[in-house]
């Protein structure tokens, strides 16, 4: 099979720019560009004047810079090609931002639309793979029509978009001209200081004359490139794209942007516009096999490599922390890991000071036009060259990874995020949290629009966890969190001295019951909680350890939970209000000091309407926990506490009597709250706070409450 060239070449740069100008009320400024080093197929196509299109650097087109070519030159011997044209600012908020270009600035890209290469029967990939759109009901997002391509005589196919409902808007107040000047030399990225989006209702809004708009489309394209029509529909609307937009291959995690301006006369309704694209067979740069479902929604780290692609980066890493330690003293902090590109982040004498921020900015900037450790990929014979090409199908700006031997401060993570970068990948075995972090990490990557990722390398398990709903986990195993109804949180004595006979039985029972839909929830250390985590993995029951770091209490980390956190010393409070978000069945074991507490605080809770109203079953072998209860029954008799709460106790003598009142509650909730005169205003006060404070807690959207 003949391999399919690259139709996309590397930026050109600047190479003369004349700043003076007006046409049509907009300030413009005649450039030339320059691009060197092309390949033999992009010369040979520019020789056979096949068509091409140049495209302006999507972070000055988001800013309101279009560009028009009227000719070019073509030096065979030197494989150059020069471009002259102008630059144009449609943007009216940025009077003078054509000085901020100078000679030497990347400024776009050069593609060919070679008819060759043309896809002309949609349908064939749509039945297979490739087309992807944002779900419109029963539709996928986009029309498929016919046009006579004028290259070639053949009827082609091409789409129509329609736009989403939402648009970027420029933040007047931070367009300072550094600000100004980031976006221009770094691009997009630094965009995101600048701009705010906004929700927007189509139908209700309009595009008026000589007006700039920036909104956005869904289309995940697999492995093609897909270039946007400068001309909309529909075409009498006089509503343009800038010329000419470029769609990269998998770019699918995100919206993709469309900049439009109205060159008429009449404003335009949103709602009627339609952005019209074509497409381009690429070169794959997957080396995995393609899926519509990761096309859909976007390909990952832990799609794209193996373990042993892991231990290839993580030495690339050691091997540049040596070096760089040995030249400089400091080691470095990361390495920032992009399509064909290692750029390493060194470290500051002061890793918390402003200084620190700056080098990583300084880096970030270096990503996109240079790699200061390319030895690095010939040292490993080309394995990782071939994993880095692999990180442009992640999507968009995502396309980069922070790579390091422990996750960064938040301070640092703020500072890679607004730059775009938002794949953290830790080679830290088991690491331990504070509060603050777990909790950043969960706004972080359950935002409505997930904005980070967060994965780290367990060495000793050879397996690569990615945070989801506050616990690492196995990416493969998420889908089976998610099928989980009922969260049995059990608490007992982390000694031998325990008798966990009675707990064992029981689990082994409500395995049968409950199935898929059962997942235990524990301390994610030794005794009882090992034996509830060993029984869970043998009846292929998800289990999540909620750990902490007591080493000085000898209390060991649990290492094969399906799902584990650990938090930080002192923050034995805090782990607990997790174990209490996570569940809704808790289950108290024969325990000690600790178990008492942790009965103590879900009482509590129940109290305080955070939990659904559930049995709280005391597994009670020898009557430990029915003097508990009688204590709990005397403090609402004496109208110390609410009246209701005794009932929720039920101590069983036995695993069956455990069964039977947990399968009684689940079948019927209401049934139960009567029989045993639970209040129902106070049974749906407790849904309502519990379903809320579960979402804040742990961004579990639709958790069972008991409704």
């Amino acid at each position: 099979m003949k391999e399919i060239p690259s139709i996309v070449t590397q930026d050109g740069q600047l190479v003369e720019i004349d700043k003076k100008g007006q046409k049509d009320g907009n300030s413009v400024a005649h450039i030339r560009i320059k691009f060197s080093g092309l390949d033999d197929y992009v010369l040979a196509a520019l020789k056979e004047q096949k068509p091409f299109t140049f495209s302006i650097r999507s972070g000055h087109a988001q800013f309101g810079i279009s560009s028009e070519i009227f000719s070019h030159e073509l030096d065979l011997k030197r494989k150059e090609l020069f471009l002259d044209g102008q630059l144009v600012n449609l943007n009216h908020l940025l009077t003078d931002v054509l000085d901020n270009f100078q000679v030497g600035d990347d400024i776009g890209r050069l593609v060919v639309m070679d008819p060759e290469l043309r896809v002309e029967d949609i349908y064939h990939f749509l039945h297979k793979r490739i087309f992807v759109g944002q779900a419109i009901e029963a539709k996928e997002g986009f029309d498929v029509r016919e046009e006579v391509d004028p290259h070639t005589g053949k009827i082609c196919h091409y789409l129509t978009i329609d736009l989403l409902p939402h648009h970027y808007v420029l933040e007047q107040e931070a367009l300072s001209r550094a600000n100004i000047n980031r976006v221009i030399k770094e691009g997009r990225v630094a965009l995101h200081r600048l701009r705010t989006r906004l929700p927007l209702e189509l139908q209700k809004s309009f595009l008026k004359p000589k007006q700039f708009f920036v909104g956005a489309i869904k289309i995940s394209l697999g492995d093609f490139v897909a270039i946007i029509d400068p001309v909309t529909e529909p075409e009498e609307s006089l509503v343009r794209h800038f010329p000419a937009g470029i769609l990269d291959p998998f770019r699918t995690v995100r919206d993709r942007q469309v900049e439009l301006y109205n060159y008429g006369t009449e404003e335009v309704p949103l709602d009627q516009i339609k952005i019209k694209i074509r497409f381009f067979r690429a070169n794959n740069p997957l080396s995995v096999p393609l899926e519509k479902e990761k096309i859909k929604y976007g390909y990952h780290l832990y799609d794209l490599v193996t373990i042993a692609e892991l231990e290839n980066i993580f030495s690339a890493l050691k091997m540049i922390n040596r070096k760089v330690k040995k030249e400089k003293g400091h080691g470095v902090l990361g390495i920032i890991l992009s399509k064909g590109r290692i750029t390493q982040v060194p470290k500051a004498m002061d890793q918390r000071s402003e200084a620190q921020n700056e080098i990583i900015k300084i880096r970030i900037a270096k990503v996109s036009s240079s790699s200061d450790d390319l030895q690095v990929l010939k040292a490993s014979n080309g394995e990782l060259e071939r994993i880095l090409a692999n990180l442009s199908v992640m999507g968009g700006i995502s396309s980069k990874v922070f790579c390091a031997p422990v996750f960064p401060r938040d301070e640092i993570i703020n500072v890679f995020r607004r730059s775009g970068i938002r794949t953290f990948l830790a080679d830290q075995d088991q690491p331990v949290f504070t509060e603050d972090y777990i909790r950043r990490m969960l706004k972080l990557t359950h935002s409505e629009i997930p904005v980070c990722e967060f994965l780290s390398y367990d060495r000793l398990s050879s397996k690569l966890l990615t945070f989801h709903h506050g616990c690492f986990m196995e990416p493969e195993d998420r889908k089976r969190f998610n099928k989980v109804k009922y969260w049995f949180a059990f608490y007992g004595s982390h000694t031998n001295k325990a008798d966990n006979q009675l707990m064992l039985r029981f689990i082994s029972q409500i395995v049968e019951i409950f199935g898929k839909k059962m997942g235990i929830v524990h301390g994610g250390g030794s005794g009882l909680m090992k034996e509830s985590n060993d029984l869970a993995r043998k009846n292929n029951i998800m289990s999540l350890g909620i750990g902490i770091d007591l080493q000085d209490q000898a209390q060991e980390v649990l290492r094969t939970c399906d799902g584990f956190i650990c938090y930080r010393s002192g923050a034995r409070l805090a782990r607990q209000h997790h174990i209490e978000k996570m569940t809704n069945l808790p289950i108290i074991n024969t325990g000690g000091y600790g178990t008492a507490e942790e009965l103590a605080i879900t009482v509590t809770s129940l109290k305080l309407h955070e939990n659904p109203l559930a049995p709280v079953i005391l597994l009670d072998p020898d009557g430990m926990w029915e003097n508990a209860r009688k204590q709990f029954k005397k403090i609402a008799g004496n109208e110390l506490g609410h009246e209701f709460i005794p009932r929720l106790l039920i101590t069983c003598r036995t695993a069956e009597e455990a069964v039977m009142e947990l399968v009684n509650f689940t079948n019927d909730p209401s049934s139960w709250y009567k029989e045993h005169s639970i209040p129902i205003a106070i049974v749906k006060k407790a849904r309502q706070k519990a379903r809320k404070l579960r979402y804040e807690a742990l961004k579990l959207k639709n958790p069972e409450v008991f409704a």
